[in-house]
């Protein structure tokens, strides 16, 4: 009869244990997968917008946008920009044009990097922004895939893009970032029981989005954060 009780309390602690770390997984789970969903789309959205200026800065050089982004990637930290500048001074109460007429001034076309043009967009920018453009998240991981296209206007031809960025890119290799292989086996024993299998959860997943900038429709580069 006793050791019926014991076994019986035994069976009541496991009873209760499974209750509570299933109470816990309900709750942590969904926090822990908006909470990486949150953090990369912060990472992607900073590339996205650099992106985004080498476009800007390609565009104005050759009037078409890069459709390839390891030749984006390329540009961005090999490439060079024309750009016009003032070579002289101009005397107190002249203004450039008669400055420019009077031969103490003159234009000089030089050529810049491409990073130094395109920092000067942001001042918080810094070179190693300019690494791996070409990739999503990290190096070896999904690239960014940019489709090109135009926009007939009444005149000319307007050149548009559009980057979508997959969930599943998003989502990508979500398991290794949250229990990398240099964890404690205390640490991948936790995770196992509490996030294992997260990035293919169809009810979180559903609750988010792909991320898109431009479109192929209008001539715009807003992203859809924006």
């Amino acid at each position: 009869m006793k050791a019926a009780k014991v076994l019986f309390r035994c069976l009541m602690v496991v009873v209760v244990l499974v209750l509570a770390i299933m109470v816990m997984r309900s709750i942590m789970r969904p926090e822990k997968f908006r909470t990486v969903y949150n953090e990369r789309c912060e990472l992607i959205k900073e590339k996205l917008i650099t992106i985004r200026d080498i476009q800007a800065v390609y565009k104005n050089e050759s009037k078409k946008y890069f459709a390839d982004a390891d030749s984006l990637a390329d540009y961005a930290l090999n490439g060079t920009v024309s750009i016009i500048k003032n070579v002289g001074d101009i005397p107190e109460g002249m203004n450039e044009k008669d400055a420019l007429k009077a031969g103490l001034l003159h234009k000089e076309t030089v050529e810049i990097s491409t990073m130094e043009k395109v920092m000067e967009t942001d001042a918080t920018r810094k070179p190693e922004n300019f690494n791996n453009l070409q990739y999503v998240l990290h190096k070896g991981g999904p690239k960014f895939n940019i489709q090109t296209g135009s926009i007939a206007s009444k005149t000319y031809e307007i050149p548009v893009y559009m980057i979508v960025v997959p969930l599943d890119d998003i989502l990508a290799d979500m398991d290794k970032a949250i229990t990398p292989d240099n964890a404690s086996p205390f640490k991948k024993f936790i995770n196992k029981i509490f996030y294992n299998g997260l990035s293919e959860e169809t009810q979180y997943r559903s609750q988010y989005k792909d991320m898109v900038m431009g479109s192929l429709t209008e001539a715009s580069t807003s992203g859809n954060w924006e």
